[in-house]
């Protein structure tokens, strides 16, 4: 054989031991592993014939779970997924945070920083910039990167509308329908004692962000969350976006634009405005007097753990509220709590409030203020529940729980139509409650603070029959499910702790 012959063979050799490898098994032996190559190789392509053919629609729902990273990779997978990388679905909405479109850079003082990679920006702006719908501001630390990354995109949408533009800057931001903006106002550090400390956005970072806003005249969608302005700053936050789109926005999100009490005019003049989410500190009786002539359907009241507490804040009068029922009677008002701490939502007396939510694993059913909630809201309430599991214990005996409570509301709150338990209660209130909301459809209890007891006096008005209905189908929590289901014409049950902590509220309400 020649040399040449013998060169071949040996690399040949060399490349199917490269492939083989040794292996430990179950007894911790080694043992050497041949790879057949043939075999290897029809694995091979039947692999790539299961997945180069997906179907756009399969492939544009795998891309939307991807990072703009993780999509260039597959994009270089194969021509058709080349090609899925830029479907217009697969970009409607853009994550904007501290890590895109960044390289690593020293810095003398710093260490290594990641920085904003212009030249990618520019690349990713003109390549796919036509495709976006939606475009999301989220940073932690690099507010640097966020400033450069608005003031480029300004640029581009300034560089397509001129007159003769360049090919790559054509219809760059002109499909964009939805801005969301989260700003981390808590700055304080793990170790502090005193947990937050609020610092707002403002300065050049909001000029740059009001002048994209001016831009987007499509914006259908815009949501901005926890800024932190000072009055003067708030009380000019939405002058472009009233000038660019105030017959075009559809649902606004203003999520402590302020800490103290400024109420936001603005609000008022988005004529066809369907949701709006605000915190009541923002809001009083003027800007219900203008909300009365617009469209809103949904008006949501929103206090998280940087809003003051509920005590320093005043409800809007009740002559603005049935000003509102009266000029717009299908607003609904949705009061929600969002904290990790106790708290209480601010009641607005006469609103047309429909649902009282609260996320908040501390926060207690309080009896005067239940009282208070049944006497304001009897006609309209629909929802009322606590989310995720309790942080304290619940009292044991009966005087001492909420069962009367929550069947007084029942009775009272006569369109309750979704209901949600996670303090102690006894297996008979889940029963007579089933059979008291005549309207009740959605009923979310937590099976582990369930007590299997029937533990209420006979009321004079219930017939020996029902008693015992009641005493005997208290008795297990099969019996519970079998009868509650029975009433409410589904498959009920008691949830874990597990699905109980899965569990959201839907009001309905298209936000």
């Amino acid at each position: 054989m020649s040399e040449l012959g013998l060169r071949r063979k040996s690399s040949a050799q060399l490349e199917v031991m490269q492939k083989a490898g040794w292996k430990i098994d179950g007894d911790e032996k080694a043992c050497y592993i041949d790879v057949d190559e043939d075999e290897d190789q029809d694995t091979e392509n039947m692999i790539e014939s299961n997945w180069r053919y997906l179907p756009d629609l399969v492939l544009e729902e795998i891309f939307t779970y991807l990072t703009p990273k993780e999509r260039y990779y597959a994009g270089l997978v194969c021509r058709q997924w080349y090609r899925a990388f830029y479907l217009p679905t697969v970009w409607n909405n853009f994550l904007v945070d501290d890590r895109t479109l960044t390289k690593p850079k020293f810095n003398y003082y710093s260490g290594w920083q990641f920085c904003l990679d212009h030249m990618r920006t520019q690349f990713c702006l003109s390549r796919i910039g036509r495709f976006v719908r939606g475009i999301e501001f989220r940073p932690w630390h690099s507010f640097n990167n966020i400033f450069q990354f608005m003031t480029m995109l300004t640029w581009n949408i300034d560089k397509g509308r001129e007159v003769d533009p360049d090919t790559q800057f054509i219809g760059i931001g002109s499909r964009i329908r939805t801005l969301v903006y989260h700003f981390p106002c808590n700055m304080s550090q793990p170790n502090d004692p005193d947990g937050i400390k609020l610092f707002g956005t403002g300065g050049q970072l909001l000029r740059v962000l009001k002048e994209l806003l001016l831009r987007l005249t499509d914006l259908h969608t815009l949501k901005l969350v926890d800024f932190v302005l000072e009055r003067y700053e708030a009380n000019h936050l939405l002058d472009e976006v009233v000038c660019s789109c105030c017959t075009k926005m559809r649902v606004l999100n203003l999520v402590n634009v302020t800490t103290m009490h400024c109420p936001i005019m603005h609000v008022g003049l988005f004529l066809n405005l369907q949701v709006l989410t605000i915190s009541p500190q923002n809001i009083d009786d003027d800007v219900l007097s203008l909300l009365a002539d617009t469209k809103l359907r949904h008006l949501h009241l929103l206090q998280n753990c940087y809003t003051p507490t509920h005590l320093t804040i005043s409800a809007c009068g009740v002559k603005a509220w049935r000003n509102v029922k009266k000029t717009n009677p299908r607003l609904r008002v949705h009061l929600r709590l969002e904290n990790l701490t106790d708290g209480e939502v601010v009641m607005q007396p006469e609103a047309p409030v429909h649902s009282i939510t609260y996320c908040a694993p501390q926060a207690r059913i309080r009896p005067e203020l239940l009282v208070r909630m049944v006497d304001h809201y009897r006609s309209t309430l629909a929802v009322y529940g606590h989310e995720l599991l309790p942080r304290f214990s619940s009292p044991k005996p009966f005087h001492s729980r909420i069962d009367s409570l929550l069947l007084l509301m029942c009775r009272q709150c006569f369109n309750v139509d979704t209901l949600i338990i996670r303090e102690k209660v006894s297996t008979s209130t889940l029963l007579l409650i089933a059979q008291t909301a005549k309207n009740l459809q959605h009923f979310h209890v937590r099976r582990f603070a369930v007590i299997l007891r029937c533990d209420w006096p006979r009321h004079p008005e219930w017939c020996d029959e029902f008693y015992t209905w009641l005493k005997r189908n208290s008795r297990s929590y099969e019996a519970v499910e079998r009868e509650i289901s029975q009433i409410l014409g589904y498959k009920w049950r008691l949830l874990s702790d597990r699905d109980f902590k899965q569990l959201t509220v839907n009001v309905k309400s298209g936000a």
